[in-house]
């Protein structure tokens, strides 16, 4: 388990911490999870885990929001001091780290560190630049890490996420369906429309990614419901389901690179959906160092 840290003798995932303190603070799930940029059933899942693993409940909820228990109000001033102090240190060691280098620390979801990047930088190993990848699995940690200097820039698909960074497109992409070459239904489909497929249940990636954002919008804005069979945190692992024949997904272009010759990416022609990737950056200054050097149409 990452990200965890010890709170009374138990492990605590940092991230539920997060979730508590914001809502805490807002009196409203609804606008911690605006905030957090995550939905508000994850964000109740959360708080519940973490009620559960600390054996109390933390808030009252009503509809006119929530209010803090006793042990609520305990932790929420423990917790303040916690986040506050793993913020410093975290800009310590980052400052620790990067004494007298010259280079980025860019923080992306695992698709982007393992399929964009590395080409990117290949392309542009002349320039006088070095850099440093961290992989972060939601929209809150990469935006939390830019606030706090941990990370240079973010690259995600950042419409509709309100920040106060600079952002500069790097690239768009369409979605696509990736079935087994022996699936029973779509083994042998060219391509798909939207009505073949939304019935259909998926194996996709957690909540707070932009993929699934994304596809969870595009099924709202159509009336349908998103079915979900299985969740899994990397898109890699996902492919590796549908190479053996164990369900479907809908990914963004970068993946066809990584499917085996079993799997079929498969155009889903009355979509539309895209995903536009973007650098996200505190200074401009650095934003147009990456827009020059990570932008896939430019000169290397």
């Amino acid at each position: 388990m990452r990200n965890n840290i010890k709170l009374w003798g138990m492990d605590v995932k940092i991230e539920w911490l997060e979730a508590f303190c914001q809502t805490a603070e807002t009196k409203s799930l609804t606008k911690a999870s605006e905030i957090l940029h995550i939905s508000q059933p994850a964000l109740s899942k959360q708080i519940r885990n973490l009620e559960d693993e600390l054996g109390t409940q933390l808030l009252m909820r009503s509809s006119t929001g929530v209010t803090l228990t006793q042990p609520g109000l305990i932790l929420l001033e423990r917790s303040k001091k916690i986040m506050n102090d793993l913020n410093e240190m975290r800009k310590e060691i980052t400052l620790s780290q990067d004494e007298g280098k010259d280079e980025l620390i860019i923080g992306s979801w695992p698709s982007i560190a393992t399929i964009f990047l590395p080409g990117r930088m290949a392309a542009n190993q002349e320039a006088n630049m070095a850099f440093k990848i961290r992989v972060f699995y939601s929209f809150f940690d990469l935006l939390k890490n830019i606030e706090n200097g941990t990370i240079d820039a973010a690259l995600f698909d950042d419409r509709g996420v309100q920040h106060n960074f600079h952002t500069a497109p790097l690239f768009k992409e369409s979605f696509y369906l990736f079935a087994n070459i022996n699936h029973p239904v779509y083994g042998n489909k060219e391509n798909v429309t939207f009505d073949e497929i939304r019935n259909d249940s998926f194996v996709m990636l957690p909540e707070g990614c932009d993929i699934r954002m994304l596809i969870e919008k595009e099924f709202s804005t159509r009336d349908e419901t998103l079915h979900i069979a299985l969740e899994i945190e990397l898109g890699q692992s996902i492919l590796g389901f549908v190479h053996a024949n164990l369900g479907i997904t809908i990914l963004p272009e970068i993946f066809i690179i990584q499917a085996k010759s079993t799997i079929k990416a498969i155009p889903i022609t009355d979509f539309g959906l895209t995903r536009q990737i973007s650098a996200i950056t505190r200074e401009k200054s650095t934003s147009r160092q990456l827009l020059t050097l990570l932008n896939p149409n430019s000169s290397p």
